[in-house]
């Protein structure tokens, strides 16, 4: 086993690399520096100053790649993965922390998704990116700010302001595979008194997959449809309101694995990954009283969230039944469908008073959520519709201040607390009825020296937690027939404990006067406490059997893991005209006694495994960005980035990996009077990377031999984007 100084040595290589360039950052003439404000904050913080690891992606780093949804961009942050499983990315992992997947059991998201502060976790099919104005990625427990979503990190996502001083928009692009986008977006004063902005966004394409059996290019395509809305009116002096309004509509195809392993699906009832959204908030801000001013937060949200795939991902014929051949009718096939229908509400309070001077804040937030699921799994060969159904409703309410000091004109400390209590009712008709009652704090301590205007360096202990819940689909698995053989195992995991976060963070942050010369490092180290996995069980269909094959996940806890690493980025000005820019995180994971259940592939007999000292799933040891911005003339610039990042294992059930892949990237962009116009590429090079990874047997063909299957990532796309600016 590597030491703790090997394991490090990376890490402080690319920090001192970070530190030892400011030594050349005055060589440029004056330029106005950016200042870029965190909004994800509970108080007032711009990027540069912040005593927390958060990366900005700002509205023009959003769109020069082309990019159409937030996983087309993540690749530009370091310790970030997301895994797929469906049409678009909706479960992401911070410094190798997140959640997989979510089938039939509630999820407890790990890295909270919010849009103009509306709560999307679990829901990040939503996470579009036109005319949203900036993605903040916070790394590492935000116990304070946001509580039991973002245990692992946040992602936070901020459309353009209102108001005649924003650029009006319509957009048009095309490229490969079909991909259309139809935009516009428009804001300005109505009167003197309020202010608004719309923006409308129609995104359609085929997907990256060719259904052979069909011929169809288009059954894994996308077609979306974003609204969103901003109204911000001075009642008077005292008193803003602001009130948001989103609409989303999106019915996309979801067909991506395939028995022979390419980007070619045989599937006869192919999937679908739709949600149907309608969401309004309203923010009152009134600042008359002497003592505090008072922010509250209301919104509201209903959702239809539909997913389904082709169980068997074939036909019906293509293994018929052979006497001669096999007699014992082991490579009998079968076929089925599974469709979940998901109905969620949610309400969210947030009452908040703050300071004068904005040095502390001090809330009450409650969060009521209810989910109904309906399930069928339609078996073809024995013309059984399974139904079942499930409904969950959850009431989060929790206390949270924060307050900062100032010791000196240069040192800075901080302090925040939140005390929440999750209480979660569940029940199903199979009869289960189980309740959870967590109560749990996080917070954080932070210090920070500010030697003089161009660096930065901060301590910071934080902690973060996530709720427990119930195993539903293990528990209505108990009198399975096709489950007897795990009945032991699925009782010892009826239900699982909360989690905690502890980490520990140092960071650096370098920002020179004349702007030439950005760059951050971060040290962090994190303890795991009754770590929440997801396992799956897996069993191939009996001989002579036309029942598909038996898959269980649920979630348990494992005493302790250890999450620890790097992070660096630097944007460096070469010359007036060219900019370069990169970025490396390193990261190791560890995990111990995991225990697993396995069958052996020559006598069939099942056995359990002790997992000792492996890495945690979706957490890539490295990763990577280099790029480099030319300005070639005053309107034409050139944008080319390589990113990259290492291998890392689908799953705690098995043992398979994605591949390590290097992605390159590239754009050309015209900035006109009226018309702004780029040409952009992503994955020139056509790599092929895994995005989510599954080990079982599934194909009649070779017997239901396990192998890992996979969905594959975006292949070589391209196209150009055209905005009429106005």
């Amino acid at each position: 086993m590597k030491t703790r100084i090997g394991i490090y040595a990376p890490s402080l290589i690319a920090i001192g690399l970070a530190l030892s360039l400011p030594v050349i950052a005055d060589e440029t003439p004056d330029k106005e520096i950016e200042t870029i404000v965190v909004k994800g904050e509970l108080l007032p913080t711009t990027a540069q100053n912040a005593a927390n690891s958060i990366d900005v992606l700002n509205k023009e780093a959003l769109e020069k790649s082309g990019a159409a949804h937030i996983q087309d961009v993540l690749q530009q942050v370091g310790n970030i993965n997301y895994s797929s499983g469906s049409s678009r990315a909706r479960f992401f992992q911070i410094r190798g922390i997140g959640e997989r997947s979510q089938f039939v059991d509630p999820v407890n998201p790990s890295v909270g998704v919010a849009i103009d502060r509306i709560d999307y976790s679990e829901m990040a099919n939503a996470a579009t990116l036109f005319d949203i104005d900036q993605v903040e990625v916070f790394k590492g427990p935000q116990g304070t700010n946001v509580g039991a979503n973002a245990m692992a990190g946040f992602i936070n996502l901020s459309s353009t302001e209102t108001g005649s001083g924003q650029e009006g928009k319509v957009r048009m692009s095309l490229g490969n595979y079909g991909f259309q986008q139809f935009a516009a977006a428009y804001g300005g004063d109505l009167g003197n008194k309020a202010q608004y902005r719309v923006s409308v966004n129609k995104v359609d394409g085929d997907g990256y997959i060719e259904n052979t059996y069909l011929d169809r290019k288009d059954t894994n395509g996308f077609d979306e449809l974003s609204i969103r809305a901003m109204f911000d009116v001075e009642v008077n002096r005292d008193w803003l309101l602001k009130a948001v309004v989103h609409k989303f509509d999106i019915d996309n195809g979801y067909d991506a694995f395939s028995l022979d392993l390419n980007r070619t699906t045989l599937s006869d009832e192919p999937g679908f990954d739709k949600q149907d959204t309608t969401a309004i908030a309203l923010t009152n801000t009134y600042q008359g009283f002497t003592f505090a001013d008072v922010k509250l937060f209301l919104s509201t949200s209903d959702s239809d969230l539909d997913y389904g795939f082709d169980e068997d991902w074939s036909y019906q014929g293509i293994a018929p039944y052979d006497p001669i051949n096999d007699p014992d009718g082991e490579y009998a096939e079968y076929s089925s469908v599974d469709h979940y229908f998901r109905k969620r509400e949610a309400n969210q309070i947030d009452l908040r008073l703050s300071s004068k001077d904005k040095d502390w804040v001090l809330g009450l937030y409650t969060n009521n959520k209810n989910v109904e699921l309906t399930r069928h799994f339609l078996d073809w060969d024995l013309w059984a519709d399974a139904t079942f159904s499930s409904d969950y409703k959850v009431v989060n309410t929790a206390l949270y201040g924060e307050k900062r000091f100032a010791l000196s004109s240069s040192i800075t400390v901080a302090a925040g607390l939140r005390v929440e209590n999750y209480k979660g009712d569940y029940s199903d008709n199979n009869g289960i009825v189980e309740s959870t009652n967590d109560n749990m704090w996080g917070g954080h301590f932070t210090a920070s020296k500010q030697y003089d205007d161009e660096f930065l360096a901060y301590f910071r202990l934080s902690r973060g937690f996530k709720a427990g819940g119930v195993n539903g689909e293990a528990l209505s698995k108990l009198n399975d027939s096709n489950s007897q053989q795990f009945y032991f195992e699925l009782r010892e995991h009826a239900n699982f404990k909360p989690e905690t976060l502890t980490n520990i963070e140092l960071g650096l942050k370098y920002s020179s006067a004349k702007n030439k010369l950005n760059a951050v490092a971060t040290l962090f180290y994190s303890t795991r406490d009754d770590m929440q996995i997801k396992q799956s069980l897996t069993n191939p269909p009996a001989t002579g059997s036309n029942d598909g094959p038996t898959f269980i996940g649920y979630l348990l806890n494992v005493p302790a893991g250890s999450n620890y690493g790097v992070e660096t980025t630097v944007n460096y000005q070469l010359t007036s005209d060219v900019k370069v820019f990169a970025g490396l995180s390193y990261l190791e994971t560890e995990i111990s006694n995991i225990d697993r259940i396995e069958k052996h592939p020559d006598t069939g007999e099942k056995y359990r495994v002790i997992i000792s000292v492996r890495e945690q799933a979706h957490a890539p040891k490295y990763q990577f960005n280099l790029g480099t911005n030319w300005q070639i003339t005053d309107s034409v610039s050139l944008d080319v980035s390589v990113t990259g990042k290492d291998e890392f294992f689908y799953s705690y059930s098995h043992d398979e990996k994605a591949d390590a892949v290097v992605l390159a990237n590239a754009s050309l962009t015209y900035k006109g009077d009226m018309f702004d116009v780029t040409l952009w590429g992503r994955n020139l090079t056509d790599e092929e990377y895994g995005v989510r990874g599954f080990y079982f047997g599934n194909d009649p063909r070779d017997g239901y031999t396990p192998k890992n299957y996979e969905q594959f990532g975006e292949p070589s796309v391209v196209g150009i984007k055209v905005d009429y600016v106005f």
